[in-house]
């Protein structure tokens, strides 16, 4: 039927066309019964015969009617009559973008403000799970009350161009695939063009990601005045967007904000995994560059062939900013002197401990937005956990799910965090809800999360620096350690405002070579920024955060760059520092916030106390350094320890002769020697070294006397060395160098040819074995239930495994007689599991707690027990693990700093 002026399609009555596209004729009508403007989109009359036109036009209605949002057009009404399918949907008055595009480009608030708009309604289609697949200028209109999205699931060409190269592309999106198969011709693309994702050139599943890339030369076009991809003809606008990239936005507008030629990178990346992965984290960079008051530096030059007015154009532009920026001046000359720092405290929660200093836990982290702060701490049932508060709040609130949390680090929107627990990265809502294991990370020391959603990370103590994505999978390599000395590693990475660059610090055995390094997703060397002994922080408005000496200090520091300049200023003194893990006990915001605990260095020096079973204080042996792995002698006389005497983190192991009162050194290797372990007959003592590069496993004779003996040296690492009560075995964990690999248990005759074989083998993790006094059962940990719990094997004979702890466990180790097995639980006691032989297996009687032990980290050998199960002797630091003083908050830090 003809549409003229005054056709009714029942109650709407035609007032005149508005235009007409690929899917459809749009018309401006009058619904007669609410006496309201509408919009009427009909399927053209000569096209209904076609059944896959239909079906798209059919998809859209049900697409449109699930999105109800200020900045997507509304469906009103579905109707057909005499032959004519039509939809009816709001009557929107203004512009298109591409119309307004035609006048060129927009200014950069203008850009920011629709940007965000656009992203909001994409934000509410994605999460209704409809994607648009066509987002272009034409499908955008701007009218009075903000950008509004058009045609969703129908504007797509209808008369499709044959692709023979690539192949066809699904039209439905994932909302809308229930019961119907794809209708696009085999062989054939739809949507326009110059908009389209490369996925969706190359035929494959379009999906909210595509949107992204859309968005991107949207965003892109806005601000440049002109197309991302441009060519003479189909063909080489297809190529273009498959092989090159756009010049960026500062090169064709000066004027237009830095960070935006980043934004639009990140959403035009040709691998969909590479691109921002929600418009919800694009409308919060759009937000940050807004919000940021973003403004170009130098121009850029104008390019030799501009015409003539327009060089002028632009040099009035120049001389508006110059004027613009004198007015400027002239008002910070004569306003108000610079608003003082705000210097407040932080308490703990009234029924718990915070977890800073002298522990493997991590200092508090503030949120980017500066809102909220997420610390470690130890609650009255002795459990140590995330927790979560808002700083213009009393109370904060432990986070379920996150027992033994350590290093935690937040996403660049401030709703979630990531932390590191049971030989995990994870991830959890800052506002509570199940964490989610990312991928393996045995013993991570710090992560950092990126506006792409990139987690960069590191995921054990020997470790460089890996990227995995936030959803989790496999980590990637990022940096290289060089050189053969172990006891190097990268840690502590934290994203700079490009989201490509990053800081690192580099750990070594000699403190004077530790640093602070400037790296790349890319790869490459890392740059050298500043030796310091403990970690750095980025922190706006340009500066490097680091505690030295005990002071905390802001350095001048160009993020473009990666350059310092200046002199480091004092900003606190009397910082809290961790020396054992090179952190210093602060953290900063993006908003001017910094917090920090006050104190000493801490770390250095560890007290080797004794408990009985009921946790009764049995004294005290007397320490000058810091003492790790203690190991008593079979006889009960001796204790071996790894000691860095002047807590430089270089460790060599000694003996302590304890009846006599006097102490030994043993090995005098110029780097680190761990992990002590007694012969059955206490002549000899192997321990784990990283003399040659990896740590291997080695032997010494315990009086002193003769050479070191190599006994497990290979390609991989190998820890944790033990002897079989009979002497036959040495048993030891083995981790190939690789950080993805998985801890295993081995173990090397002693006799005959030596070979070392593998015990345990797992998808999982497995380390620590401890064999029982018999020979008959290996204790180990294991991360196979998503924590790490002590499991129990038979040792090269029968079948069968026993779970011994029930709430996480790590560090087994058995009772003279085999009828007992301790272990340390995930809160930091000392348990007590039965053991009894039942048959060809094991009876697991009572499993209680004994005491409190509270040692100086939960990720080494921090106690041992007696042969008779009575006495323990647990390594605790010379400061309280938890402690009840409040962090010191200051904010508008940078009016701290000190002229020089």
């Amino acid at each position: 039927m003809p549409i003229t002026s005054g056709t009714k399609l029942g109650p709407y009555e035609i007032v005149g066309a508005i235009g007409a596209g690929g899917m459809g004729e749009v018309y401006r009508a009058r619904d007669t019964r609410l006496g309201r403007d509408v919009a009427i989109k009909i399927l053209p009359q000569h096209l209904t015969a076609k059944a896959n036109v239909k079906q798209r036009f059919e998809r859209e209605a049900r697409a449109i009617s699930s999105l109800q949002h200020p900045n997507i057009c509304t469906l009103y009404d579905v109707g057909h009559q005499d032959g004519t399918d039509f939809l009816v949907m709001e009557y929107l008055e203004g512009e298109t973008l591409a119309d307004r595009l035609v006048k060129g480009p927009l200014a950069p608030e203008q850009v920011l403000k629709i940007g965000i708009e656009i992203c909001e309604g994409l934000e509410k289609a994605h999460r209704t799970g409809v994607a648009h697949r066509d987002l272009k200028p034409g499908n955008i209109m701007l009218t009075k009350t903000g950008a509004k999205l058009l045609d969703f699931g129908l504007a797509k060409p209808l008369e499709v161009v044959p692709a023979a190269s690539l192949t066809a592309l699904p039209t439905s999106s994932r909302a809308m695939e229930v019961a119907a198969k794809p209708v696009t011709t085999e062989g054939t693309i739809v949507g326009t063009f110059q908009y389209m994702s490369p996925e969706q050139l190359e035929g494959k599943e379009a999906d909210a990601r595509s949107d992204i890339f859309a968005l991107g030369a949207v965003l892109y076009e806005m601000a440049a005045g002109r197309r991302a991809f441009e060519g003479k003809s189909q063909t080489s606008v297809i190529a273009a967007i498959l092989e090159r990239e756009p010049p960026p936005i500062s090169s064709l507008q000066p004027m237009s904000p830095p960070q935006l030629d980043r934004v639009v990178k990140l959403r035009l990346k040709k691998d969909p995994d590479e691109r921002i992965q929600s418009a919800h984290d694009v409308k919060l960079q759009l937000e940050w560059i807004r919000d940021a008051g973003s403004q170009a530096g130098v121009p850029a030059p104008v390019v030799a062939h501009r015409k003539h007015r327009e060089r002028l154009a632009w040099a009035g532009m120049i001389v508006f900013a110059i004027v613009a920026a004198v007015f400027a001046i002239g008002y910070i000359v004569r306003a108000p002197v610079q608003a003082p720092p705000i210097i407040s405290e932080i308490s703990p929660p009234a029924n718990a401990k915070f977890v800073f200093s002298g522990t493997a836990a991590g200092p508090p982290v503030l949120s980017p937005d500066g809102q909220r702060l997420a610390f470690t701490a130890v609650g009255s049932d002795g459990r140590q956990r995330l927790w979560v508060r808002t700083l213009n709040a009393s109370i904060a609130q432990p986070l379920e799910g996150t027992d033994g949390a350590t290093y935690p680090f937040w996403s660049p929107d401030s709703h979630d965090l990531g932390f590191f627990a049971n030989g995990k990265l994870n991830r959890i809502d800052a506002s509570g809800g199940p964490s989610l294991a990312l991928c393996e990370a045995t013993l991570g020391r710090g992560g950092s999360w990126g506006q792409d959603g990139t987690i960069i990370f590191t995921p054990n103590v020997t470790s460089s620096v890996f990227r995995v994505p936030a959803s989790g999978g496999t980590p990637r390599q990022v940096t290289k350690l060089e050189g053969s000395v172990t006891g190097r590693s990268h840690r502590w990475p934290q994203f700079l405002p490009d989201g490509e660059h990053f800081l690192l610090f580099l750990q070594t055995a000699d403190a004077a070579s530790e640093a602070i390094y400037a790296a790349s997703l890319n790869g490459g060397e890392p740059k050298l920024l500043i030796r310091n002994p403990s970690a750095a922080v980025y922190a706006p408005p340009g500066y490097l955060l680091f505690v030295r000496q005990g002071t905390l200090m802001a350095q001048r520091f160009d993020a473009a760059s990666l350059r310092l300049t200046g002199d480091a200023v004092p900003l606190a003194e009397h910082v809290e520092t961790n020396t054992v893990i090179n952190q210093g006990v602060f953290a900063a915001s993006e908003n001017g916030i910094v917090i920090y605990e006050a104190g000493e260095a801490t770390g250095r020096f560890v007290r080797l106390l004794w408990y009985g079973r009921s946790g009764k204080p049995g004294g005290e042996i007397e320490t000058s350094g810091l003492y790790f792995d203690p190991a008593i002698s079979p006889d009960g006389r001796k204790l071996a320890l790894a000691v860095s005497p002047a807590g430089s983190g270089n460790f060599n192991i000694w003996v302590l002769d304890l009846l006599r009162g006097t102490r030994m050194r043993l090995t005098f290797s110029a780097e680190s020697d761990r992990q002590p372990a007694w012969s059955p007959d206490g002549k000899s003592i192997a321990f784990a070294s990283s003399g040659s590069g990896l740590f291997h496993v080695y032997q010494n004779a315990s009086d002193g006397t003769g050479t070191t003996t190599p006994l497990v040296v290979d390609d991989a690492q190998e820890y944790d060395p033990s002897f079989s009560a009979d002497g036959l075995y040495l048993l030891f964990d083995r981790q190939a160098a690789q950080a993805s690999s998985h801890g295993e248990l081995w173990a090397l005759p002693l006799t005959g040819e030596r070979k070392a074989f593998p015990v345990l083998q797992s998808q999982f993790d497995v380390f620590v074995p401890a064999l029982s006094p018999n020979g008959k059962w290996l204790a180990y940990q294991s991360s196979e239930s998503g924590r790490l719990e002590v499991y129990v094997v038979p040792f090269l004979h029968g079948t069968g495994k026993w779970e011994i702890s029930i709430a996480g466990g790590t560090r087994p180790r058995w009772r003279q007689d085999g009828r007992e097995l301790f272990y340390l639980s995930a809160d930091n006691k000392i348990m007590s599991a039965e053991i009894a032989e039942q048959g060809s297996g094991l009876l697991i009687g009572k499993v209680q707690a004994l005491f409190q032990a509270n040692p100086i980290t939960t990720s080494g050998a921090v106690y041992v027990v007696t042969g008779d199960g009575k006495k323990f002797l647990v390594a605790s630091t010379t400061t309280q693990q938890s402690s009840s003083e409040p962090l010191t908050l200051v904010v508008n830090w940078p009016a701290l700093l000190k002229k020089q």
